[in-house]
């Protein structure tokens, strides 16, 4: 479903024609690309009834990049949405204006190696700022995506790629420890906002999930993202994840994000300014996570005076709200 642009033109291209190849994802240092979207999450459980709805931005920026991989920060905001019809009762009974009471949003900041195929691992950089990310740079595999509750580092604008370029009607599978496959398939070309994008869907299910017998669990997760083949960058993506108690399901969760704008470039001192303030802000919570926290606001109000703010000042106002 897409939902967020106002018109996608299904344009199947013309008969005869060379299908479009899907080509390795194009980041180029210094670019900075920003999705928003929800989350809407919905438990018909007995015990655990809930429907409600997340905002979701996922900003992006490269480090670096090289032939065979880009190193990119990737921030993640989660940021609860009220229920305009509870909230408006709330703020009579109460007095108190959501928008003034609002809760903080969840953030994430981490280093992401992306290979040439579109598959990421954690980057683990061991110096101080600034960072050193040469290609002998400490990395770690990817910890899967959580089934049960929305994800921390939304890297829903990733798809892995084959060995060969794909083109409609291209399949392959990703394998995934102690889970299931992940099924890929290009499913059609199309044009979205002016770019020429193929649609990539992406299916992962346990065996008896069409099936279930008893009270077995189980759960389906199904993707679709829309990339463009100019530059092999995704322009939205969405992901469904469906969990079983028996024949019924009991939890869905929805994310719909699209790109905001097209990649802007970040150069010279803009460049510098940003990549800054992620080293630092990354530095910090690992200091703050191994609890080296002794003058850590003293040096943050330091580190805040003397530099430029960027948007990934939210990740260090995360830190302090964890020291308070």
């Amino acid at each position: 479903m897409l939902s967020t642009y106002a018109i996608l033109l299904l344009a199947t291209f013309t008969p005869g024609r060379a299908e479009p190849m899907l080509p390795a994802p194009g980041f180029a240092t210094g670019d900075e690309m920003v999705y928003t979207g929800d989350i809407a999450e919905e438990s018909t459980r007995i015990d655990v009834p809930y429907k409600r709805k997340i905002g979701l931005e996922v900003r992006v920026f490269a480090m670096g990049t090289t032939d065979s991989y880009a190193d990119l920060a990737v921030l993640t905001l989660l940021q609860p949405k009220d229920d305009p019809n509870v909230s408006a009762s709330a703020a009579v009974v109460t007095g108190i204006d959501p928008a003034k009471s609002r809760t903080p949003p969840a953030v994430r900041l981490e280093l992401v190696r992306v290979d040439a195929k579109g598959r990421a691992t954690l980057l683990l950089p061991k110096s101080n700022p600034p960072f050193a990310l040469t290609a002998k740079t400490e990395t770690k595999a990817m910890p899967a995506m959580p089934l049960d509750s929305p994800s921390t580092l939304e890297l829903g604008f990733l798809v892995p790629l084959p060995e060969k370029p794909p083109t409609v009607k291209s399949s392959w599978r990703i394998q995934e420890k102690g889970r299931p496959d992940l099924a890929w398939t290009v499913n059609q070309s199309a044009v979205l906002n002016g770019a020429q994008v193929l649609e990539l869907a992406g299916t992962q299910e346990t065996a008896k999930f069409a099936n279930p017998g008893g009270l077995d669990a189980s759960w389906r997760r199904t993707d679709s993202v829309w990339i463009a083949t100019a530059d092999g960058l995704a322009r939205q993506f969405t992901r469904t994840v469906e969990i079983k108690d028996g024949v019924h399901v009991v939890e869905k969760r929805v994310v719909n994000c699209t790109l905001s704008s097209p990649p802007s470039p970040n150069r010279g001192d803009g460049y510098a300014a940003i990549r800054r303030e992620i080293e630092h802000a990354i530095t910090f919570a690992a200091e703050a996570d191994a609890g080296r926290t002794e003058r850590l606001v003293d040096r943050m109000d330091a580190f805040e005076r003397r530099s430029r703010e960027t948007p990934y000042r939210v990740a260090l106002d995360a830190v302090r709200r964890r020291l308070k």
